[in-house]
């Protein structure tokens, strides 16, 4: 909304505006502004209101806003997997974007985590499964701790040996995996 008002939150209060002047106010300010000037929302704050309303943003990456956090900080994002050793063990977060078992996979779950510069491939072995349930179903971002194999044509896939539950790092950002509706 920047080309209308600067930013989102003067807009939604210039909308308001469009009333008529009521005769209460008719010695007020006159014209299309009512000389009200908001502050404009913080980063985070945009982030959240695009989240909420359409499920995506063209600011920022969510894990770009938290990858300072101790927590994250020694994590692989996924362009660093590329130098991963195979068989290396490492923790990559990012948000859930997929999850399938195809039927053909023999209950091997897959999912795809998202972050600030890519995919990352998890497979997901059935006991790995069984033990972090809730979190494989339910949490929008997670963090996985595993072993790197690296295909012969390069393609790296995670290996799970561990899911948390990193959800909480984005406090009141609501993000849905894009595989539940």
């Amino acid at each position: 909304l920047r080309g209308l008002s600067g930013h989102r939150h003067q807009a939604h209060w210039d909308v308001q505006g469009l009333e008529g002047q009521r005769p209460l106010l008719e010695d007020g300010p006159k014209g299309d502004h009512d000389g009200v000037y908001l502050d404009a929302p913080s980063e985070y704050t945009t982030l959240i209101e695009d989240y909420r309303h359409l499920g995506v943003s063209l600011g920022k990456h969510p894990m770009a806003l938290v990858r300072h956090l101790p927590r994250f900080k020694r994590g692989y994002r996924a362009k660093d997997l590329k130098r991963a050793r195979p068989g290396q063990v490492v923790r990559v977060a990012g948000l859930v974007t997929n999850r399938q078992r195809p039927g053909s996979a023999k209950g091997t779950l897959f999912m795809t985590l998202e972050d600030e510069t890519g995919n990352t491939n998890v497979v997901i072995w059935s006991a790995i499964q069984e033990r972090f349930r809730t979190i494989l179903l339910k949490s929008p971002l997670v963090t996985v701790t595993g072993t790197v194999e690296i295909s012969p044509e390069g393609i790296v896939h995670l290996m799970a040996g561990r899911l948390d539950d990193t959800s909480d790092a984005l406090n009141e950002l609501i993000v849905r995996s894009r595989d539940f509706k």
